[in-house]
């Protein structure tokens, strides 16, 4: 009676290993597809917009770079672009990967940022699941569009300053499906630098 051969040892552990490599570059490849990269910059405002933005703010981020490009740049039209801006990333959390991917910290008065974003953590993205491996199931808003129903100019007081120029703007928010978020928000603008930036939203 023959004995059956073993299948040798050395031939197992390559196949294993093949496999393992095999396995690493499909989830590496796979993770890098969804990698989230800065398409475009505005350099002199330190503005980014990422690939995973919506076709909304990708929308107004565009008409925001051709008005801060022109060499006149309306105040009024810039207010607005910021604060739908803000508003749409801020409230889109269908493309943030965890809770603490806080959208629109771009637009806000670095005065502000660290306070803004360790009471978002604690609030409107506290039960934000991490989409690290793209396997979320959750439910999440997306903004369908930001319209301004009024926008002044005002004077308004912070850090011992004052603006007499800042813009209070008041919007409406409508979602792709209602989930009961917020539709409504004021925000205020100031000057800092060169830039408008959002020092309060109501």
């Amino acid at each position: 009676m023959k004995k059956k051969k073993c299948f040798p040892k050395r031939r197992l552990i390559l196949l294993i290993c093949i496999v393992v490599v095999i396995g690493a570059y499909l989830l590496w490849n796979g993770m890098q597809s969804d990698e989230i990269t800065v398409v475009s910059k505005i350099e002199e405002y330190s503005y980014q917009l990422e690939s995973n933005q919506t076709k909304i703010f990708k929308k107004y981020y565009n008409d925001l770079k051709e008005e801060l490009e022109d060499n006149r740049v309306d105040e009024e039209q810039y207010a607005t672009l910021v604060s739908k801006l803000f508003l749409i990333d801020f409230y889109t959390l269908s493309n943030k990967v965890t809770n603490q991917d806080i959208g629109g910290v771009q637009f806000l008065s670095t005065s502000i940022r660290e306070n803004f974003q360790e009471k978002a953590t604690d609030t409107i993205y506290k039960y934000v699941k991490s989409n690290i491996y793209g396997n979320r199931r959750q439910e999440l808003p997306t903004v369908k569009d930001v319209e301004i129903e009024d926008i002044q100019t005002v004077s308004y007081e912070y850090q011992e300053k004052i603006d007499n120029q800042a813009f209070q703007v008041k919007a409406q928010i409508t979602y792709k499906k209602d989930l009961g978020y917020d539709s409504e928000k004021t925000l205020i603008l100031v000057h800092e630098e060169n830039k408008l930036v959002i020092v309060e939203m109501q």
